[in-house]
């Protein structure tokens, strides 16, 4: 993790000290799902002084955005993972879409605690665009797997379609789980059944 918000640290003791922090921020974070914690909770969570934050981050916002890219960066890595299996496998289109609607979206529900926080703290111009760069690189791993059954596709505006589907499932499953500005509707309808439902309308969509 390299990142101009915080001060690299130069020694083993100054390492473990900075991932301290970073997992007390991490898990105050999914534990209250806002960003209203504070350095002085930070602090008695990991252990360490708060002139050590201090001496790592400027202040708050520096942090979140640390822990932010953090995050992401793990999960970039888990997803990509994630497509390269997938797309070693030999299915058609109608087996590929389901499950790529099902890994999609358990890969945002494992992650739904530490996202929410940054979805309310979206107006932050660097929280937004680590936020848009990350799902730029998940949308076009999700795509590139559907382009690559073009022979399948019978709708008429290929391009159009396949970024259509994604954009669908993306917004039903991030409602669902309260990851944007509609949290009272998170949880409505039957997890399950929403994903099952995505895959099926996807597939016949894009081959009809």
């Amino acid at each position: 993790m390299t990142t101009p918000n915080v001060r690299p640290p130069q020694q083993d003791r100054s390492r473990q000290s900075l991932e301290k922090v970073l997992t007390a921020a991490r898990q105050l974070l999914c534990e209250s799902l806002t960003a209203d914690l504070t350095l002085i909770e930070v602090s008695k969570a990991a252990g360490v002084s708060i002139g050590s934050i201090y001496g790592r981050f400027k202040g708050k916002d520096d942090l979140l955005q640390v822990v932010f890219e953090d995050a992401l960066e793990k999960m970039d890595l888990e997803w990509q993972s994630s497509m390269r299996e997938l797309g070693a496998r030999q299915l058609d289109l109608s087996e590929r879409l389901p499950l790529l609607v099902d890994t999609l979206a358990e890969h945002l529900a494992r992650h739904a605690a530490i996202l929410k926080p940054f979805m309310n703290r979206a107006s932050h111009a660097d929280i937004a665009r680590s936020g848009k760069e990350y799902h730029a690189r998940m949308a076009a791993a999700f795509m590139a797997q559907i382009n690559a059954h073009q022979d399948e596709i019978r709708h008429p505006d290929p391009d159009r379609a396949i970024h259509s589907c994604f954009r669908i499932i993306y917004s039903s499953l991030a409602r669902f789980l309260g990851l944007g500005s509609a949290a009272d509707a998170a949880g409505e309808g039957d997890w399950n059944h929403l994903k099952q439902d995505l895959g099926t309308m996807s597939v016949l969509f894009l081959t009809h």
